[in-house]
């Protein structure tokens, strides 16, 4: 049984209103060991700047889950996470954020695509899908190679927002670029994310199963889930069809990060 959800955002992300109490009572209930609060920090394209994200809010961020460890100690492991969206926009000061802090899990993520958000209608309704697709690749290969992270979040998002346009863009469709992101993060020793909050509306998960199981073939070795729930609900949401995946596709474990160190919670 999966026991840790790594990929949970509370009010502190402005897509989210859930208040970390919540969050913490509902992991409870649900008889999770582990959570991580990984609320978002966005990169944004050169000479763009957005007010709420910057080191202040972290500091804040991380005095309301040092209360929160103290009020459920002993009842739930609460790690301080983050998502960092297109660190390569802002490389430098991407990595200056996460050397000025004790992230116990640091998650790697790319929504602005040319600085357009994959859920704009920019990318909806393009008619250059299959470009935006090489430039998501592209830079998901950058992240990959260069940035100082602890697993890659939902690979294939890009699947979302073409599904909810009505097509699929689906990154399956370019194997060899694909497995080269995968290879790179197997030979950095770096996660991939199975996210299961696609799993709401569709019949998989980010990503699927031919790509957990290219990253298993391409040497990965870390597996890391997350419900990316920006509401308490939906907390742990899919959680036994990731298990079933890793299961099938030749993983025996997935992994936790404490202090940025891994761990191995075995499956069998």
């Amino acid at each position: 049984m999966i026991t840790a959800d790594l990929h949970i955002h509370s009010k502190m992300s402005p897509d989210s209103k859930e208040e970390i109490d919540n969050i913490c009572l509902r992991a409870i209930e649900l008889g999770l060991k582990t959570i991580a609060i990984s609320d978002h920090y966005e990169f944004y394209w050169p000479n763009r700047y957005h007010n709420v994200f910057n080191p202040k809010h972290v500091e804040e961020e991380l005095k309301i889950i040092e209360k929160a460890k103290i009020r459920y100690n002993g009842e739930l492991n609460i790690l301080f996470g983050i998502e960092i969206g297109q660190p390569h926009f802002d490389y430098h000061n991407a990595l200056n954020l996460i050397s000025s802090f004790d992230f116990d899990f640091i998650l790697a993520s790319y929504h602005k695509v040319g600085g357009s958000d994959l859920m704009s209608h920019d990318y909806i309704d393009s008619d250059d899908r299959k470009e935006t697709l090489y430039s998501y690749l592209d830079g998901l290969l950058v992240i990959a190679s260069l940035f100082d992270f602890d697993s890659m979040a939902h690979i294939d998002l890009i699947k979302r927002y073409s599904l909810k346009a009505g097509h699929i863009e689906r990154i399956e469709d370019e194997e060899e670029r694909v497995r080269r992101i995968l290879r790179t993060l197997a030979e950095r020793d770096k996660a991939l994310e199975i996210n299961t909050s696609l799993l709401c509306d569709f019949s998989e998960p980010m990503p699927g199963e031919r790509v957990i199981k290219w990253f298993r073939e391409e040497g990965g070795k870390r597996i890391t889930v997350g419900s990316d729930a920006h509401r308490a609900e939906r907390i742990a949401y899919g959680f036994d069809v990731a298990e079933n995946l890793i299961r099938k596709c030749g993983f025996e474990s997935f992994t936790i990060y404490e202090g940025r160190k891994p761990r191995f919670i075995s499956l069998v």
